[in-house]
């Protein structure tokens, strides 16, 4: 494939619109996760073209400590199991 026919897949609205769905729809799941389990994490998503011009879509916690736990905070993993889920 030639890298103007890989930076116009990347760029393309249908293709970053699909990885978005997607994204959103794990997001959505991730939080019900975090809220079921009484975490406080706020899941968001960010979009955007990498310097090399591939198209990416990132799930993102604004706790990591829930995600990762620690001695005083259980381990939620709301990111991991939402992602594994089919």
């Amino acid at each position: 494939m030639s890298k103007k026919m890989f930076d116009q897949i990347n760029r393309n609205r249908q293709v970053r619109a699909h990885l978005m769905k997607v994204a959103r729809a794990k997001a959505a799941r991730a939080q019900a996760i975090t809220n079921a389990e009484g975490g406080k994490a706020r899941i968001t998503v960010k979009s955007g073209i990498r310097p090399g011009g591939r198209a990416y879509v990132n799930i993102v916690s604004d706790s990591p400590i829930e995600e990762y736990g620690s001695e005083s905070t259980p381990r939620i993993r709301a990111l991991g199991r939402a992602i594994r889920e089919a």
